[in-house]
């Protein structure tokens, strides 16, 4: 184990970018990172100031003056996940990077592959004379990981291009064919808080491995702040009495939450609620040993709160949480895919309770279908909903020529042949595909693990070589 060990320019990349802050709605330090850039390397931009957007442009090599333009694009934000014994701040610390057995991986944060990968690869290419190409359109687009919101609010018209490469892809031997639409969806209820002279006691849920939310829902991980519901469910059942100080689980809608802390107080006898969260947790465990073993459900007393909530309304937060969908839905039978899911990413009891939600389909009809019910039953239980953003899917191209051209140059260059899939997960390529429809796309990208969890790592060996082909294929184009 190791500092990261800089061998080329996309590992000097990676370093830098790592240095910067850029979560989702921070990605105005590392916008301005690439400014400097350009202005250094005397290259041609369209700024979006309002959005931290950025399109760059490239002339082509000599010899390709009349071929026609590739775009290359790759999102800024990363997710910010921590382990809880983490002193990382995303808002101001660098990402620690450390090289280890041929990955690098962060010091118990989010590593920033996704997409920092796609940063590097454009930013490599540009500063690089000696390549041969097309003329170049690299869009850096923010806000990704929070609802596409960036390549939604991009303005189209500063593209030229009609081919694009998509940057945006997790595994070498992959390409991505379709993608999933999706929206973040708002669940919001005004709370009450009375004095409190009760014992308290903390509950803490951990040891599950999240992951995300598009890519992950089918493996039906366990999703934190719905076991929360159903262990208070449990003590509901059981005629345990319980009122919520605190609530928190999961940091993004995108993220299925691995952990989940909650303070309440209560009256009943300590043994007996113990007894009912062991129980709980042994049955849990052994519905989850397939897809999720290392689940923990820690419980002990904690020092006093000096406000909670009602008896009533501690209920009625529980019931309604408990009753709200969650995960996996439905598949597609043609492809084996997930097409319908959603994720309750986030549940923050502060001074209002709010439920952050992710929904994926390609079907706005699903997509309705699963607010419809969200909507009517935070209804029931005295709770607002909104959506936040809506973004379209990316349908299968059976006539994609530049698709076929990456294959066939990956199978004459490389003798692999590549796996064509769908996601679940949304891409920015649904957005650019929705304003320019003649847009033909390729998606690439080396292989990752884990990402938006902190054991997210990078294979480096796929990330050098990824960028070779990256480059020879585009000397073909």
């Amino acid at each position: 184990m190791g500092l990261f060990q800089l061998e080329n320019r996309i590992d000097y990349y990676f370093q830098e970018i790592s240095n910067i802050p850029r979560g989702s709605d921070n990605e105005r330090g590392i916008r301005d990172y690439i400014e400097r850039f350009v202005v250094s390397h005397g290259l041609s931009g369209a700024f979006d100031e309002e959005n931290n957007n950025f399109i760059v442009y490239k002339e082509a090599s000599k010899g390709y003056e009349n071929h026609e333009p590739v775009m290359l694009q790759g999102h800024l934000d990363m997710v910010c996940e921590k382990n809880n014994d983490s002193q990382h701040d995303f808002l101001k610390d660098p990402i620690e990077l450390i090289e280890e057995d041929g990955f690098l991986h962060a010091n118990k944060t989010t590593l920033g592959a996704d997409d920092g990968v796609a940063i590097c690869y454009m930013l490599a290419i540009l500063e690089d004379q000696t390549l041969k190409h097309p003329p170049l359109e690299c869009v850096f687009t923010a806000q990704e990981e929070v609802g596409l919101k960036g390549a939604m609010a991009l303005n189209k018209s500063h593209i030229h291009a009609k081919r694009m490469i998509g940057l945006d892809s997790g595994d070498e031997k992959v390409v991505t064919i379709s993608c999933s639409g999706g929206r973040r969806m708002m669940v919001e209820k005004e709370l009450h808080y009375i004095k409190n002279n009760l014992p308290c006691y903390q509950i803490t849920i951990g040891g599950l491995k999240g992951g995300h939310s598009g890519d992950l829902i089918h493996l039906e991980r366990g999703n934190a702040n719905k076991l929360m519901s159903r262990l208070y469910y449990q003590f509901l059942l059981n005629d345990i009495d319980f009122a919520l100080g605190s609530l928190q689980g999961g940091l993004k809608d995108n993220a299925i939450p691995r952990e989940c802390v909650s303070v309440f107080a209560s009256h009943s006898d300590e043994q007996k609620i113990k007894d009912i969260v062991e129980k709980v947790e042994q049955e849990i465990k052994a519905e989850l040993q397939e897809s999720d073993a290392g689940l923990s459900i820690q419980f002990n007393q904690t020092t006093a709160l000096d406000q909670t909530l009602s008896l009533q309304e501690s209920q009625d937060i529980i019931k309604m949480m408990y009753l709200l969908p969650n995960g996996f839905q439905h598949k597609s039978l043609d492809m084996d895919l997930t097409n319908v899911s959603l994720n309750m990413g986030v549940v923050n009891m502060e001074q209002d309770l709010y439920i952050l939600y992710s929904i994926r389909s390609p079907f706005e009809s699903a997509k309705d279908e699963l607010s419809h019910q969200i909507a009517l039953l935070a209804e029931l239980f005295k709770g607002k909903t909104y959506i936040e953003n809506n973004y379209p899917g990316w349908n299968y191209d059976p006539h994609s020529t530049l698709r076929k051209q990456y294959i066939d140059f990956v199978r004459e260059s490389e003798g692999i042949e590549l796996i064509e899939e769908g996601t679940h997960g949304g891409l920015e390529t649904g957005i650019f595909k929705g304003a320019i429809p003649d847009l033909d796309i390729v998606t690439m990208g080396p292989n990752m693990y884990d990402i938006h969890t902190p054991d997210e790592r990078l294979d480096l060996a796929s990330y050098h070589h990824c960028y070779q082909r990256l480059i020879h294929f585009l000397e073909r184009l």
